[in-house]
């Protein structure tokens, strides 16, 4: 029986939609061994009949590597360990490295054992691919809610990015996954009021010095954790105008340039007090001659050999807000949803907020000097200033009247006992 060829889909060469709704993919490249073009026609049906067009996309993406690198797609390198060889050995440490919490590492592990290795361990991390992901992400929505799966394939990720970086191997296209939709109802409890911000940002100040700056950046600055985590010191300047031209995948741990799906501003500049926090913790880095220096990052880890983590940031930021007396504490992307709220009561005008917020343009355009950048939508680098500016008039000047932190022996998050008046980053301009 004769196959349908299907009808070519736009801007996607060599995948072709049949009339059942699967895909016929045509791979072409260069052959290693005879140095001629050849092909490779599959289809999806054959794969999974419910394929996406994005995993069919990427399924095209592998036939060609496959072609490229001399393969059938049967024959695994017996040097490439499966999943579960790696994740069973003291490797998968890094998953937890930064979560101070007994309780959620062994909370992490159980995650592990239970949902990503009874999945994936057998699978060799050059074998992993979209169309498969795709179908298990699929398969979790009968039993799982948006935020639960958002959860999962993000560790899942994590794990698969980690040990393909660590072998070489090209890394999986994961904007190609079709992942389900949060709904706003998260995003409406997941952020402080004035009151709340008015507490907790004081309490950070005081018993977690080491990550106050990181943190008063994204509440100033309404940005994501992957642009704040990217600063580079060298980008900021005297007067505390910084040029964001990366992002930083915590689950790769790679920087690469900033996208058009999590788009930043491409100029921003610090409001004094936050400014004063950023050098004072350079001053305290500098002082020690910390590791994390030599990374050019202007918030490095407490090991100093990448950025703070997500997940630490949201242990330090979730513990500050149950001493602030707060029942159900937000996530560190809840200080974002927090900007935006709390912008807009302080008057801040909305294209200012979108701006900021990334939701605008990207192009940048000089007006008169150097320091009158202009931003889209007629915004400017001041005008942004001024509504970091707006915000920073909830919190209050003086240090937080509560609950000392725990005593950490000096390890960041607390005050160094040698060294209480250096790291002591008050508020006060």
């Amino acid at each position: 029986m004769r196959q349908e060829k299907g009808t070519k889909l736009k801007n996607y060469a060599g995948v072709y939609r049949l009339s059942d709704g699967t895909f016929r993919i045509v791979a072409k490249a260069i052959a290693p061994k005879t140095g001629k073009p050849k092909f490779k026609e599959r289809y999806t049906r054959e794969v999974d009949p419910q394929m996406t067009q994005n995993a069919a996309v990427a399924y095209r993406t592998q036939l060609i590597n496959e072609i490229k690198m001399g393969t059938t797609g049967g024959g695994v390198p017996t040097e490439i360990p499966r999943l579960e060889t790696l994740c069973r050995s003291s490797w998968i440490t890094f998953v937890t490295e930064n979560v101070s919490s007994e309780s959620r590492a062994a909370k992490l592990a159980r995650l592990i054992e239970t949902h990503i290795l009874r999945r994936w361990g057998d699978h060799f991390i050059d074998r992993i691919t979209v169309p498969e992901i795709d179908a298990w992400v699929r398969s979790l929505t009968a039993d799982y809610v948006p935020e639960t799966i958002r959860h999962r394939v993000g560790l899942f990720r994590r794990i698969v990015g980690k040990a393909r970086g660590q072998y070489q191997l090209p890394p999986i296209d994961w904007d190609l996954i079709t992942l389900p939709t949060v709904s706003n109802e998260h995003a409406l409890k997941n952020r402080l009021n004035a009151e709340q911000i008015a507490v907790v940002l004081p309490i950070i100040v005081e018993q977690y010095p080491f990550y106050a700056p990181m943190i008063f950046a994204l509440y100033t600055l309404g940005l994501r954790y992957c642009h704040v985590a990217a600063m580079r010191w060298e980008k900021l300047t005297s007067d505390g105008v910084i040029v964001i031209e990366e992002t930083y995948d915590v689950s790769a741990n790679v920087f690469s340039p900033v996208d058009q799906r999590k788009k930043a501003p491409p100029v921003i500049a610090l409001e004094p007090r936050t400014l004063e926090l950023v050098r004072r913790h350079r001053r305290y880095l500098t002082q020690r001659s910390h590791p994390g220096l030599k990374t050019g990052l202007v918030f490095p880890s407490e090991a100093g050999t990448r950025p703070v983590g997500n997940d630490q940031l949201n242990d330090v930021w979730r513990e500050a807000q149950v001493k602030a007396g707060i029942d159900r504490p937000v996530t560190v992307h809840g200080i974002r949803h927090s900007f935006h709220d709390l912008a807009r009561q302080q008057g801040v005008p909305d294209a200012v907020v979108k701006a900021m917020a990334g939701r605008a343009g990207t192009e940048v355009a000089l007006r008169g000097q150097d320091k009158h950048l202009h931003y889209s939508r007629g915004v400017t680098v001041e005008e942004m200033c001024q509504a970091s500016m707006a915000l920073m008039q909830l919190v209050p000047t003086e240090p937080a009247a509560g609950p000392k932190g725990r005593d950490r022996g000096g390890d960041g998050r607390g005050r160094d006992r040698d060294s209480d008046d250096e790291l002591a980053m008050t508020t006060t301009p």
